[in-house]
């Protein structure tokens, strides 16, 4: 256990807590509260620490670190205002915590974390054959680790000031961010930045915050936001299909979220099925249990069949006199074709060729390399 200054409050209720388990006669108690029942069910439902420590191992010293993280963010005055739009302003300093109990029981801290080692097992299962619990919990503990950003916004008399020569070293106006953040490529990428990054989407891929991540072209490939995210906005629209399509491949991935909510909303409250230890394991092997024989492999992981209700949803704002709109309907007609073009040197040239002369291009189906998914069993 750390025993730096700023912990020795933490520190002095940890041994105070001990001292009273090892010698309970030396307890000397109070008047009983009348909150006292339902404080109690609050604390096993909902405390950060009783819910790791369920999830993660049952580790004392893992859940009571971990949990001090999940406090400190608590306790940011971004999170106490959140908490208290929610439930009222605390009557005193000492109830606010009261609330946070309050707080992650309605929220379902014990459900959440659950999906979150579940997500991490995945990966940390891949990556090493060791303590799987201790990774999973470096995992976390690095994944909350982001901090606020402050980013310069630009504003109108600033930009009127340098328009008009008077002013040409303004700052513009500097604004904190906890819940939104950016992905961009930074001058000098030297290690700190690096780490920024990879802190960034750690975070990101995290049920806590960030909770909207602004990225350039550097974020729309090879680097995967799919753990709790389902919804990208372009916007700008790329010149090519192929680039809209690795936009949007960051998010439709392996146990993606969308495929996770479809998941729980049919399993989660199926009739016949009663979890056991991992009921997000034990989920997907009912959905595995019931996929068909026409179809593919990737369902359930990657694909929910055609019935799925949730589904990856991409937002393109049409601002007024702008090109986008004209080139979106042309993109989605290109986009039915690319795969035509598989194996080409040029394939945008080859694009516009198809498009332009052939006026339907529903006869060229038949020429498809069809990658669907449901391809399989579609013959005879």
């Amino acid at each position: 256990m750390l025993t730096c200054k700023r912990n020795k409050g933490f520190i002095a209720h940890i041994d105070k807590l001990r001292s009273y388990l090892d010698a309970p006669e030396e307890i000397h108690l109070g008047r009983k509260p009348e909150d006292l029942l339902e404080t109690l069910v609050n604390m096993v439902l909902g405390s950060p620490a009783i819910c790791i420590y369920r999830s993660n191992g049952r580790s004392t010293a893992r859940a009571t670190s971990l949990a001090k993280v999940f406090v400190n963010n608590f306790n940011l005055p971004e999170s106490t205002a959140i908490i208290d739009l929610a439930y009222g302003r605390c009557r005193d300093d000492n109830s606010h915590w009261q609330n946070v109990l309050k707080y992650c029981k309605d929220g379902c801290f014990q459900a959440m974390i659950d999906e979150y080692i579940h997500m991490l097992k995945e990966t940390a299962g891949f990556q090493s054959d060791g303590n799987q619990y201790q990774i999973v919990h470096d995992m976390m503990m690095d994944s909350l680790k982001i901090h606020t950003a402050t980013y310069i916004a630009d504003t109108y008399p600033d930009f009127k000031k340098r328009i008009n020569g008077a002013d040409r070293k303004s700052d513009g106006c500097r604004i904190r961010s906890s819940y939104a953040v950016g992905f961009t490529k930074d001058a000098g990428d030297n290690s700190k930045v690096v780490m920024r990054k990879e802190n960034i989407r750690n975070a990101f891929n995290s049920p806590m915050r960030p909770f909207v991540l602004a990225t350039t072209s550097i974020g729309q490939e090879g680097l995967d936001f799919h753990n709790y995210c389902r919804v990208i906005m372009h916007w700008n629209l790329p010149s090519n299909p192929i680039d809209l399509e690795q936009r949007e491949g960051r998010i439709n991935r392996f146990k993606c979220l969308a495929i996770r909510q479809n998941v729980a909303d049919k399993y989660g409250k199926a009739d016949g099925i009663t979890f056991k230890r991992d009921i997000w394991t034990e989920m997907f092997e009912a959905a595995k249990a019931e996929k068909q024989n026409d179809q593919s492999e990737l369902v359930p992981f990657w694909c929910f069949g055609k019935n799925q209700s949730v589904k990856i949803e991409r937002l393109v704002p049409m601002y007024p006199m702008s090109k986008d709109e004209v080139n979106y309907e042309r993109l989605i007609k290109i986009l039915s074709l690319y795969r035509l073009t598989l194996g080409q040197a040029r394939q945008e040239e080859l694009l516009e060729y198809l498009f332009k002369e052939f006026k339907d291009t529903s006869g060229l189906k038949e020429l498809f390399i069809d990658l669907s998914p449901f391809s399989k069993g579609k013959e005879g």
